[in-house]
């Protein structure tokens, strides 16, 4: 179904054409996204090795500069963990030596400063992790909590593909506690849209513009080609541009894309929980994101988590390329990707090394995937508070983040890999390499707080005033405050 926006968009174009006016090519959309910014978290497993996560020039060497825009960089070389992003790179930052060092700082008793599993609650929190490695984040709550009070919607939704716990979950309540996450999507667009939720009257009926307007499209071209015939020099030019900026414009009998609010509440998309083996987990995950997008796109949501395994559920064991690697015939039967191949890596060398690198970085280039399908399923959700007609991905900040950082096991604080996807564009630079700090001085006073990101985050969505987020002994601060300069447009 075609809006008559772009009905008249398109009308507009061709009577231009007509009159002589010079034409840029067509773009995507006639204006930046306008809609409401709404905020994802993403999180997946297992921990990094900066040196193949980073994007490389085309002779394998690292960025020579600290900001290089993505379009000139390269996720294709040999154990690459980012290859599945290359088609996204003009709406994706990468951020390289953003740091947990809050973990490091021991105020108070009660918080344990090794960086082991518990500081996964630390990337959204922004606090000391407990000592208690069951116990809570003693009253402070996650980003996304903190946001869906501020920004208001009916549901706040958090989503995990396995691992439903509270130990390793996301998602953190005012008190601190953890908030169970929903692994089965079916469940999860039950919380989001009640049975009898009807979507709101769009004030226009819907018909379906798509017949006459490939009708007009057709005469256009036909009319544009006999004008050509008849025109010389520059005034032949200027129609010769525009024909091939207007091969651009699809036909449309091909069906739209997912626009405005459609979804019922009998619109359950009927996949649960039960991923079974490696093959159902970015099937489980796109469901996921799907339900997400849509609650956005309706009103129903303005915040919500992803988390896309955790390291113990055994999938990525499974997976044919880390069996390919070789890391299998190290350890056996019982080999397990978290607990062997993650565990040892970092102690590693020569052949070894070697081995459990391709299976470590075939695994996290696994994770990259679902990373890319959760862009693909907001990319096709038209929003339908954006005038400009952009969709879901371009009116939502994505943070994808990992749950360690670069180095071995308990001393994962730095180095910590972090993405920001979709709908920053108006506050956040996107498209952009970005190395904050020097990478080998890993001295507690050249860390960079990600506290400083996520209140980055809060500006991206409007919320300006607030300039720090984290934990409470840290709030005076100046390390701690404000947002990251680099990332800021």
């Amino acid at each position: 179904m075609i809006s008559r926006r772009r009905f008249t968009l398109l009308t507009g174009a061709t009577a231009a054409a007509m009159m002589g006016v010079g034409f840029r090519r067509r773009t995507a959309r006639a204006a930046p996204p306008q809609g409401p910014v709404r905020f994802l978290a993403v999180r997946t497993p297992h921990g990094v090795d900066r040196e193949f996560w980073i994007p490389r020039n085309g002779d394998g060497s690292a960025p020579q500069t600290p900001d290089e825009a993505l379009s000139g960089l390269s996720f294709e070389y040999e154990n690459s963990m980012l290859d599945p992003l290359m088609p996204w790179r003009d709406q994706i930052t990468v951020l390289d030596g953003l740091d947990t060092v809050v973990t490091k700082e021991g105020t108070r008793s009660g918080v344990r400063s090794a960086h082991g599993h518990n500081e996964q609650g630390t990337m959204l929190t922004g606090a000391q992790g407990p000592e208690d490695r069951e116990g809570n984040f003693d009253n402070h709550p996650s980003l996304d909590f903190h946001l869906h009070g501020l920004l208001g919607a009916p549901v706040l939704l958090t989503a995990s593909v396995k691992g439903a716990n509270t130990w390793k979950c996301m998602s953190y309540d005012a008190a601190g506690v953890g908030r169970p996450p929903e692994t089965s999507p079916s469940a999860l667009f039950r919380q989001a849209f009640p049975p009898d939720f009807m979507p709101p009257d769009p004030g226009e009926p819907m018909v379906n513009y798509a017949p006459g307007e490939n009708r007009i499209i057709a005469h256009g071209r036909a009319a544009l080609t006999e004008l050509e015939k008849r025109l010389q020099g520059v005034e032949k030019a200027k129609i010769e541009a525009h024909r091939e900026a207007m091969k651009d414009v699809p036909d449309n009998g091909t069906g739209p894309m997912l626009g405005q609010c459609m979804t019922t509440g009998m619109d359950d998309p009927g996949v649960g929980g039960n991923v079974g083996d490696y093959t159902m987990v970015r099937t489980v995950a796109r469901a996921h994101a799907a339900v997400i997008a849509q609650a956005f796109a309706c009103g129903r949501s303005m915040c919500a988590t992803l988390q896309i395994l955790n390291d113990y559920p055994n999938d990525y064991t499974e997976i044919p390329e880390v069996q390919a690697s070789g890391a299998a015939n190290l350890y056996g039967a019982d080999f397990r990707f978290h607990e062997n191949l993650v565990h040892d890596y970092w102690g590693a060398s020569g052949s070894d090394l070697a081995t459990l690198r391709q299976g470590y970085c075939a695994g996290q280039r696994w994770a990259s995937g679902h990373f890319a399908a959760v862009l693909d399923e907001f990319s096709k959700v038209i929003d339908p508070m954006d005038p400009s007609g952009g969709t879901m991905l371009d009116n939502t900040v994505i943070f994808w983040h990992n749950e360690f950082g670069h180095d071995g096991h308990d001393n994962q604080h730095t180095r910590h890999p972090a993405i920001i996807a979709g709908g920053g564009g108006r506050t956040l630079r996107l498209g952009r390499y970005l190395r904050l700090r020097d990478i080998n001085n890993q001295d507690l006073s050249n860390l960079i707080p990600h506290n400083k990101l996520l209140v980055s985050l809060c500006h991206a969505v409007g919320r300006t005033e607030i300039n720090y987020f984290g934990d409470r002994d840290l709030a005076s601060s100046a390390r701690y405050q404000g947002p990251l300069a680099e990332i800021m447009a």
